[in-house]
């Protein structure tokens, strides 16, 4: 009792009858949770990756390109050539 008062019990705390509440229940036979759930999943993941993969592979493809650049670069420049194309000696 809350204050001294019946409220009743629990799931009948005298609220008015609900109306318009539609409730559908399928039987637990007739329910296939993961019916073609796998086939569904290579699919949808096979699409949304080749969805993305334009926005993925052009920055790394363009970041790989400039890594190598830079590092061939950085070698020509400590070679003799390198050198001898800056006026700096071997």
């Amino acid at each position: 009792m809350a204050g001294g008062k019946w409220m009743g019990w629990w799931g009948h705390l005298g609220a008015p009858k609900q109306r318009g509440i539609a409730v559908y229940v399928l039987s637990p036979y007739e329910q296939r949770a993961f019916a073609g759930a796998l086939h569904q999943a290579v699919f949808n993941t096979f699409r949304r990756v080749t969805g993305q993969a334009f926005y993925v592979a052009v920055p790394f493809g363009l970041a790989y390109g400039i890594y190598s650049w830079g590092k061939e670069n950085h070698q020509w420049r400590l070679s003799k050539a390198g050198h001898a194309h800056y006026g700096g000696e071997h």
